[in-house]
């Protein structure tokens, strides 16, 4: 059985590494959003995260970079792919240290 990585750990390794979250369902991308807005994290434009998922763009190829400055930014799994980041998928992470 594979371990999944905590989200601690996810955040830990985005800071030295380039790493995108694919979320191929709409409940997904709000729960790593919401997650990411409890650590801090925004939109790049510096609205709220929990404002907006974005998903509907690219649907279930959305994946969600994060940054050190801890803001997020949203693409298609083909383009984080083509720019070399290191995509994980949503569900190989352990969110448990972070439930309500």
């Amino acid at each position: 059985m594979k371990t999944k990585l905590s989200f601690s750990e996810l955040l830990k390794r985005a800071k030295t590494e380039e790493i995108a979250v694919h979320t191929p369902t709409e409940e997904q991308a709000k729960s790593l959003l919401k997650a990411l807005y409890k650590r801090g994290y925004t939109w790049s434009s510096g609205q709220k995260l929990t404002a907006e998922t974005w998903y509907g763009i690219y649907k279930e190829n959305t994946c969600y970079g994060f940054y050190l400055r801890k803001q997020v930014c949203y693409c298609s799994f083909d383009w984080y792919q083509n720019e070399g980041f290191t995509i994980i998928e949503f569900s190989d992470i352990d969110f448990a240290e972070i439930i309500n």
